[in-house]
């Protein structure tokens, strides 16, 4: 028993030394938008709850993230008016990764929402390395309805059932 009084101590004090990996730093940048009712228009009208559901997805994406422990989101806010005038980041190939790099970010996220009409909808996450710009993450969904909580609903699913699930070994 004594030796089990002096072992355990060091064999804590050991657990705590060894360092927990390091959680890889996400810069998620806010999604875009196309909304096939506007094609044809010359200054798109966007429903405002659509806009609105952007930023919703976006924060979602963000929070579910940092809740899962494998990230760390970067803030962006310094980062605005790069990003405003980079937009359309679906439309930009790659255009995001300087803007995530500088920013300090290991991984670049954008997010696609192509309304497709007011029921039929896709979204589209993609993440790219900072280092080498290369497409690391590809994913969509379809959501059949155009609520908060089907917008929900889409990035949760991409979240638990694409993002945050390994790749296979090749």
């Amino acid at each position: 028993m004594p030796l089990l009084k002096r072992a355990l101590p060091m064999f804590l004090a050991c657990l705590a030394a060894v360092p927990a990996e390091a959680a890889s730093k996400a810069a998620v940048f806010p999604f875009d938008l196309h909304d096939a009712q506007q094609d044809g228009e010359i200054v798109p009208q966007y429903n405002p709850d659509d806009l609105r559901r952007l930023k919703l997805i976006a924060d979602e994406l963000k929070a579910l993230m940092e809740k899962d422990g494998k990230y760390a989101v970067v803030d962006l806010t310094a980062k605005n008016k790069e990003i405003e005038a980079a937009a359309p980041f679906n439309q930009c190939n790659g255009c995001e990764v300087p803007i995530a790099k500088e920013a300090g970010a290991d991984i670049a996220v954008t997010g696609y929402v192509d309304k497709v009409s007011g029921a039929l909808i896709n979204l589209s996450i993609a993440a790219r390395d900072t280092k080498t710009g290369e497409l690391t993450k590809t994913m969509s969904a379809s959501i059949n309805g155009n609520t908060d909580d089907l917008w929900l609903h889409g990035v949760r699913y991409l979240w638990r059932n694409r993002f945050n699930v390994e790749a296979p070994a090749k």
